[in-house]
């Protein structure tokens, strides 16, 4: 029994370091400060692309995780994945030269998509029924409170010193102990890339929708502590404290997915996407604490329901061989939508002399809108 529930915790906790690329936005203003001063020619995009760069690796290496599947197996893919996170996560601490880092980044979001879709399929493998919707929506809480934590932990890291944030990935080793001594190897036979590949209205739709919400939902993470402390002048760790409720608030959605999505069924996707647009559009007021932490709770409750819902849609819809497959597209429109927005949010603005600390939140609610309008495709064609 103790065994048992140890594979669980096992299990959900490798997805804690899904989204810890983002564990340095709250660093962001003196990072920027720290290699500007270095460098004058880095702009803020420049800064900002360490927190989303990592993303454009997660695409790629989601989409290639099925050939190192069938080389090394399912458990020392995600082994591997661990090790480069603990690894490349941490060495920018020590290094000083902004190609160097950038490069590291870029391996971190190596060993994140090799597992990223991994963390929902293994739980396929493993678990039926009731108990297998239980854990994907617990596994999109781990994600949350991994995000949480980890841009907790960063954020008083920064207090010492801004190289310190980084020190935050060397969690990622614990977690590979945990997980070489409690999950076992994987009996399912894994179908060929050519067996599971599908591509149809549903799987396009689903691809864009995750798409928008990446931009907004990473538009939010990243233009927060640009707001608060360039725009408004407050310390960093105001900044870090917003993004660790919106990471904490999401841990409810994950928990009570599963009677939230019993309740409301396909009204879900539209409560949290609504959600979502309400709470970009807050931080357009001028700062009130009380009205900054309810839009952080709604950025961060709608985030995780509307992955949930994402992922709970697929499992219904497709086939079983070909849920790791969809389930990877999706990943990768949101990966691609995270790593566009420095583009969309900050570089265009800046192009047409727009300012770039209100204006982007304004961007991320429309968006939400136009999410709202592919999610009734979504559901209509679902229905039929």
């Amino acid at each position: 029994m103790k065994n048992k529930a140890m594979m669980r915790f096992s299990l959900l906790v490798i997805s804690i370091f899904l989204m810890s690329h983002l564990a340095i936005a709250p660093a962001i203003p003196k990072l920027y400060d720290y290699y500007h001063a270095k460098n004058p020619s880095l702009g803020l995009a420049s800064v900002e692309s360490l927190v989303t760069v990592p993303a454009m690796m997660i695409t790629i290496t989601v989409l290639l995780s099925n050939l190192v599947v069938s080389w090394l197996g399912t458990k020392r893919t995600v082994l591997l994945g661990l090790g480069l996170i603990g690894v490349f996560g941490a060495l920018p601490t020590f290094l000083s030269s902004f190609p160097l880092i950038f490069i590291c980044r870029l391996l971190l979001g190596v060993g994140i998509g090799l597992y990223n879709s991994l963390s929902i399929s293994l739980i396929s493998d493993f678990y039926e029924g009731e108990v297998r919707a239980q854990m994907i929506g617990l596994r999109t809480a781990f994600l949350n409170i991994g995000k949480a934590l980890t841009t907790f932990i960063a954020g008083y890291a920064l207090l010492i010193g801004v190289n310190y944030t980084f020190l935050v990935y060397l969690l990622a080793f614990p977690v590979l102990i945990l997980f070489y001594l409690y999950v076992p190897e994987s009996s399912q036979n894994h179908v060929t890339v050519k067996e599971a590949a599908v591509w149809n209205r549903q799987v396009a739709l689903i691809i864009l929708l995750t798409f928008l919400v990446g931009i907004s939902y990473i538009g939010a993470t990243i233009k927060i502590p640009s707001l608060l402390v360039t725009q408004y002048g407050f310390l960093t760790t105001l900044s870090s404290q917003l993004l660790t409720i919106l990471a904490f608030s999401g841990i409810i959605t994950g928990c009570f997915f599963g009677p939230i999505v019993k309740k409301l069924g396909d009204t879900t996707l539209f409560a949290v996407l609504i959600a979502m647009g309400l709470g970009n559009l807050l931080f357009t007021l001028p700062f009130h604490l009380p009205l900054f932490i309810l839009a952080s709770i709604l950025v961060g409750m709608s985030f995780v329901g509307i992955m949930s819902f994402q992922f709970y849609y697929i499992s219904r819809q497709f086939p079983k061989g070909q849920v790791h497959f969809v389930t990877s597209l999706a990943i990768t429109g949101g990966n691609i939508g995270v790593v566009l927005t420095p583009v969309f949010l900050t570089k265009l603005l800046e192009k047409f002399q727009i300012e770039t600390f209100i204006t982007p939140f304004y961007i991320s609610s429309a968006l939400m809108a136009l999410a709202c309008v592919l999610g009734y495709s979504l559901v209509k064609k679902a229905r039929k």
